[in-house]
């Protein structure tokens, strides 16, 4: 186990140019392929905002959210979630595919297979970047005014990079071995959207037994969704939610060991799986 982990560090520590190289050279590539380029960075995600608040917002009549006794308005609460989901969700689905979407450059030369889940994250972390600029001015507009609070930003992300890495690690050796995984995890993330209280309020779980709302809040987004908007919103300090955030390390640890161990198992037969 602990050779596996050392392998994997190794490989990402040593190869971090490279790594930075093919988030890079990806992220171009997916501009070069529209006239607008950069544009739909910003304007994607915003629309799919707009969309969600006006389903929701509007049309279910959502009302302001009152946590810690401080009331933020629906839009603002709901936005404050979805920047984290608009940046996890895409990092688990196409770190899913993150070796198989490789296999030209695998079987033509020797390459550390391991740094590719990283790649993937590296590069959606450049569009967070944008909707979190996106989601700072509107921000500013409805009231809401940056404060020290704000840096504890840096420690979730982190917190969501780590989860990723390490999930995207056991799925895109998994999909080698099935290419079913990734149809699984697709499906999958459309639940988790609804199953994360991101559009909703986790205390309307009043009406429910208590095991569930101890296993929605052991969800690893869930943290980080809450982490996201605890800096905006309440101001409680990451230590306020010590119990998730024990949950959060635990499930994150075993999946970066578990993912190490397979990336080390299967290095050099990815060749053979393909």
């Amino acid at each position: 186990m602990f050779k596996s982990i050392k392998y994997v560090l190794h490989e990402n520590v040593t190869n971090l140019f490279r790594i930075y190289s093919i988030a890079k050279y990806e992220l171009l590539a997916d501009m070069r392929d529209s006239k607008l380029g950069l544009f739909w960075n910003f304007a994607h995600p915003l629309i799919q905002v707009l969309t969600y608040w006006f389903a929701f917002g509007i049309v279910f009549n959502r009302k302001a959210v009152t946590s810690y006794g401080v009331t933020i308005p629906y839009i603002f609460w709901m936005m404050g979630g979805m920047v984290v989901w608009f940046f996890i969700s895409p990092c688990i689905t196409n770190g899913c595919n993150a070796v198989f979407s490789k296999v030209n450059v695998i079987t033509k030369m020797k390459f550390p297979v391991s740094i590719l889940p990283a790649t993937v994250v590296l590069k959606e972390l450049f569009n967070h970047f944008c909707l979190l600029v996106i989601l700072f001015c509107i921000f500013l507009i409805g009231g809401i005014y940056p404060n020290i609070h704000w840096f504890g930003i840096f420690y979730y992300m982190l917190c969501a990079i780590i989860f990723a890495i390490s999930l995207s690690m056991t799925t895109s050796v998994l999909n080698m071995l099935a290419r079913d995984t990734r149809k699984l995890v697709l499906a999958c993330m459309r639940l988790l959207l609804y199953l994360t209280p991101i559009l909703w309020d986790i205390k309307q779980l009043k009406h429910m037994p208590a095991i569930v709302g101890y296993i929605m809040k052991a969800n690893p987004i869930y943290y980080v969704v809450q982490g996201y908007r605890d800096c905006f919103f309440y101001h409680k300090g990451i230590l306020f939610y010590h119990n998730s955030m024990i949950a959060f390390w635990i499930i994150t640890i075993i999946l970066f060991v578990f993912g190490s161990c397979m990336m080390y198992k299967f290095k050099h037969k990815f060749i053979d799986l393909i």
